[in-house]
């Protein structure tokens, strides 16, 4: 955990593996059949998730007020057997404020997919069984219980099956490092006994869903307002 500042460097691993249907494929006949396996009746998933969130802060100043705080990010989920996509509440999405703040929640990816202006639930599509992100934040003392923050995220969501023809540009390839959401903003955070009430402002640097050379544009004329409780990482 990172509950003791008074130490400089601090460090957090969690790791996660989640998977699902394997117990009850061994209960259902030939793994040859085509036809979906069922229990009862109903088709159950079948998938295999694992993810690492990795987070270090350095506290530095006086009384180690002011921190440097880094997380990143990857996850991979896939699905086998009976299922050819992730359950959706299993996939993964990017934006928002525990993501990348210069994009609205699930507002982001997968990789240069950009919904057509008037879907307004597009939101539902943009996601993927891929994510990478990347977080650095400078947090400071302001007055009292209110402390500042100046930060940058990069991340996004992929799919690595085949499906580029319902989402185009979602396809995770060699290019992906080209295909990061990436923002930049300050924040304000209210920080009493350790409950956090958090305000950020952040504009995006780099938006995959622009065609390609226009991607790099730092507009701050809109930039993504994100209220939060607790700290992003």
């Amino acid at each position: 955990g990172m509950v003791d500042t008074n130490v400089a460097s601090q460090f957090y691993l969690n790791v996660n593996f989640d998977t699902a249907g394997n117990s009850l494929g061994l209960f259902t006949g030939s793994p040859d059949s085509s036809e979906p396996k069922t229990v009862l009746g109903l088709e159950f998933a079948q998938y295999a998730k694992l993810d690492a969130d990795f987070r270090y802060h350095f506290n530095f100043g006086k009384n180690n007020e002011q921190t440097i705080a880094t997380r990143l990010f990857a996850g991979l989920g896939l699905a086998y057997g009976n299922s050819d996509v992730l359950p959706y509440t299993k996939q993964y999405f990017s934006g928002g404020p525990y993501s990348v703040r210069a994009f609205q929640i699930r507002s982001l990816g997968p990789g240069t997919y950009e919904p057509p202006k008037d879907d307004n639930s597009s939101y539902f599509d943009q996601t993927g069984n891929l994510r990478l992100e990347a977080n650095l934040e400078y947090r400071f003392p302001l007055v009292s219980v209110v402390k500042g923050a100046v930060f940058a995220d990069a991340g996004n969501v992929w799919n690595t099956n085949n499906d580029d023809e319902i989402l185009p540009g979602g396809q995770f390839d060699s290019n992906w490092f080209n295909e990061l959401g990436i923002g930049t903003g300050v924040g304000i955070r209210v920080d009493i006994q350790s409950f956090v009430i958090r305000f950020d402002l952040a504009a995006p640097l780099h938006d995959p869903g622009k065609t390609e050379g226009n991607r790099w544009d730092f507009d701050v004329s809109k930039p993504v307002f994100n209220f939060a409780i607790g700290y992003p990482f």
